[in-house]
């Protein structure tokens, strides 16, 4: 779930996650390009007292540095806990970052005043998640900074939503569209990344790819439930899958000895960085054409199922650019027949 701002607060833990992408963050960030996305500034921020953890090396991604603020003692994680939301977390930045072939949030313009990205583990909700999308400062934070929030008693080994918070962010670094059939669809997608096919409900290939308007616009007007129409997407770019996946990635465990990324082969993971550029490249032409700050889209127009066309649009361009017509199964061949009419030219 995704959320604009303002963000407010009441009992909450929160853990920085900082620098994720790389090391060489903090120049980039501190030097941002000119068309890179406001720093805002929130009056009412909670107070919080900060404790200090030092780098976790057994994480073995030495330039990732975890920090907790504390306002209340109240419903801390254990150790355990927090040790598993840590090892979910960086595996799913390496996952997206080396194995989907994504860049990370704070590499992207919109993102460059940002210094680290912010997890918040809220005690007084058990679970869920919510990304917020904007460049954000306090009085209690005062560095630029971009944030998702979590369950404060999230149990990683059991629970998908960390990751499935933290592509949000990539998502949001990458486009403006926040459709749920798009943001939503995708985000639940990503999860299969990190289950074996047998624990994802479904064969690896997923459903048809609808064959009429009908069934286009019943995936249009989902939510999680358009996770279906990618994966079938994905597997028809890309049905011989990927089993790349270095050793580190692979052998993660949490605590209780369960795998953190299960999956064994990837479908689309060569096609997924064509597509966000391709919704990225649509949004800002979207932005120009209404006169919209590129990155300031009200946050009806971000969610208008109105820019359907536009996102039908960038799919077909990025599949066309991916795999020509000639080399396109049958049935990707008809979608791509079906949603011809409906694309802005």
């Amino acid at each position: 779930m995704s959320k604009h701002l303002p963000l407010t607060h009441h009992w909450w833990i929160t853990l920085l996650l900082l620098c994720i992408a790389t090391a060489k963050l903090t120049p980039v960030a501190a030097q941002p390009t000119p068309e890179a996305g406001e720093c805002h500034y929130l009056q009412r921020d909670a107070p919080l007292q900060i404790l200090t953890n030092g780098p976790n090396q057994t994480l073995g991604l030495e330039e990732t540095h975890f920090f907790i603020e504390v306002v209340e003692e109240i419903g801390a994680l254990s150790t355990t806990q927090r040790d598993d939301l840590e090892r979910q977390l960086n595996a799913a930045n390496l996952l997206y970052r080396d194995v989907l072939g994504l860049t990370p949030p704070l590499l992207m313009p919109r993102y460059q005043r940002a210094n680290f990205i912010m997890v918040i583990l809220r005690a007084d909700q058990s679970r869920g998640g919510q990304a917020y999308d904007e460049v954000v400062r306090s009085p209690t934070v005062p560095d630029c900074h971009i944030r998702m929030a979590l369950g404060g008693q999230v149990n990683a080994a059991e629970n998908l939503t960390p990751a499935h918070e933290l592509f949000h962010l990539y998502q949001n670094a990458h486009m403006m569209f926040k459709q749920g059939w798009v943001h939503e669809g995708l985000a639940r997608w990503s999860e299969s990344l990190f289950r074996e096919a047998a624990q994802r409900g479904g064969a690896q290939e997923g459903i048809p790819l609808p064959v009429n308007a009908e069934a286009l616009e019943a995936v249009m007007q989902a939510s999680y439930g358009a996770a279906t129409f990618w994966q079938r997407l994905f597997y028809l770019l890309d049905s011989q899958g990927s089993r790349s996946i270095q050793k580190e990635l692979h052998d993660k465990r949490y605590h209780d000895g369960s795998q953190v990324v299960a999956a064994s082969e990837f479908y689309g993971h060569a096609f997924l960085p064509l597509l966000f550029a391709s919704l990225n490249e649509a949004g800002a032409t979207l932005a120009h054409q209404e006169q919209w700050p590129v990155y300031g889209w009200a946050e009806a127009e971000q969610r208008s199922l109105r820019h359907n066309r536009v996102i039908l649009s960038a799919i077909h361009d990025a599949v066309s650019t991916y795999k020509p017509i000639a080399d396109q199964p049958d049935e990707l061949r008809a979608f791509m027949q079906l949603i011809e009419p409906m694309i802005n030219r």
